[in-house]
């Protein structure tokens, strides 16, 4: 399989063929600063959690397809405290182009119309697309939550589940509030009876204990739904040991290389894939076009996802999962 990173690349020089091959005889193309463009991106995505480490990957993989310098970080946990303080540091950098998610809008809110004040330009990512009726900001990159938590609701009434868990791992991040809200509807509307157990994601030991007493003393559950990874990795873990029948059906959002392997081995029907190299890859393309060639997307929100990972289809994305390109 071609990775996702040379489509894009390509699609990008083509592009800038197009505009050079438009020009008249009299005219140049717009070329790009003798100053190596500067883009930095801030995300809530905790330093344990694989999810955000593909984002990385995208985006470095772009910045270095594109000749840019890039910086990424992150919070150690979801601290938006300090991830606000982040970004204000950044933006004291003045840096060409600033991509951020934002799980908190109202804690993060000071931050982001500070460095819309100073003109940089902003593409927000995976969480917070709201964000753009208060500030102007190119486009937003990622998925609907809301509509993508309905879809996981619509996966598991497949499963024939009626009594089903939710695992939230980083209470306030409202990508994850949406995804419940929507998976709650589906699911609610159909009589099937939905909890919700917050738990410490820098603690699997944790994890584990908390939802094997939940499960203990509901021997009703027969579903349930992880809000991401590190809800799920722990919680499967704990499965193949209090039920190797498979009694449980479980699912997660979002995926790696051990959220594909129990889809494999048949402890997990389904995953929600968001895409997240895309997360990564895509707004620093968009962002090098807006700084050299004042492109802007015509589209406010640009969806990377939802779509299904199931057994079906599991083994395609194993080894690139892998390799941190899914």
């Amino acid at each position: 399989n071609v990775s996702m990173r040379y489509i894009y690349k390509t699609f990008y020089l083509m592009l800038l063929g197009c505009i050079m091959v438009s020009c008249s005889d009299n005219e140049k193309p717009i070329n790009k600063s003798e100053k190596k463009i500067t883009i930095k991106m801030v995300t809530h995505g905790q330093a344990t959690d694989p999810f955000w480490s593909v984002v990385s990957n995208g985006a470095k993989d772009a910045a270095k397809d594109l000749g840019i310098s890039f910086h990424y970080q992150s919070p150690q946990s979801f601290d938006m405290v300090t991830m606000s303080q982040m970004i204000d540091a950044v933006v004291a950098t003045e840096p060409d182009g600033l991509i951020l998610s934002v799980p908190d809008i109202p804690a993060l809110r000071k931050s982001i119309v500070s460095a819309s004040k100073k003109n940089i330009p902003i593409i927000v990512i995976n969480s917070g697309s709201e964000i753009m009726e208060e500030v102007d900001i190119l486009t937003y990159v990622g998925q609907s939550e809301y509509e993508a938590g309905m879809k996981a609701g619509e996966e598991m009434l497949k499963t024939g589940a009626k009594n089903v868990l939710c695992i939230n791992h980083e209470i306030g991040n409202i990508s994850l509030d949406q995804r419940e809200q929507g998976f709650r509807k589906i699911l609610i509307k159909n009589n099937v009876d939905v909890k919700t157990v917050p738990i410490d994601a820098s603690d699997p030991s944790e994890t584990r204990e908390v939802v094997r007493a939940f499960l203990s003393s509901n021997k009703g559950v027969d579903g349930i739904m992880a809000l991401g990874p590190l809800g799920a990795i722990p919680i499967v873990s704990l499965l193949k040991d209090i039920d190797p029948q498979k009694k449980i059906s479980m699912a997660t959002f979002d995926f790696t290389p051990e959220i594909i392997d129990g889809i494999m081995d048949g402890h997990i029907v389904f995953a929600l894939d968001q895409q997240q190299y895309l997360q990564g890859y895509l707004p620093i393309v968009l962002m090098d076009l807006y700084i050299t060639n004042k492109n802007t997307p015509a589209y406010k929100k640009l969806e990377t996802g939802p779509s299904i990972i199931n057994i079906e289809n599991a083994q395609d994305v194993l080894a690139l999962s892998k390799k941190g390109s899914r």
